[in-house]
């Protein structure tokens, strides 16, 4: 990680990023008075036009999610499981806030 910061616009808006020496960057952005969203079940929640997800790809997929349901406070929304293409599994779990995190691993 090269660097890790805060941002804030005056206009309600805050946010955090993280970004690396190859260009890539992160952001998670929260506006005032926003209201948290719930899914139950994570392919529902791609029927409406907004952020349903951020995807991420892990070396371990039990281990990710036993490390962020047992020890991080993620709630478990899908166990790991085969993913859509041959050799990817995958697994949702959603973060304190209700936002939905699916880990994928590949081999």
């Amino acid at each position: 990680m090269v660097a890790d910061g805060t941002s804030g616009d005056g206009r309600g808006h805050a946010g955090r990023f993280l970004s690396d020496a190859a260009g890539l960057r992160v952001e998670f952005v929260e506006r005032s008075g926003s209201r948290p969203v719930s899914h139950t079940d994570a392919f529902a929640a791609t029927a409406a036009q907004t952020f349903t997800h951020l995807a991420l790809q892990v070396p371990d997929l039990d281990g990710a999610f036993a490390r962020l349901t047992q020890d991080c406070g993620a709630a478990a929304v899908s166990r790991p499981a085969p993913g859509a293409s041959e050799g990817m599994r995958c697994a949702y779990v959603a973060d304190p806030e209700g936002n939905l995190l699916e880990l994928i691993e590949t081999s």
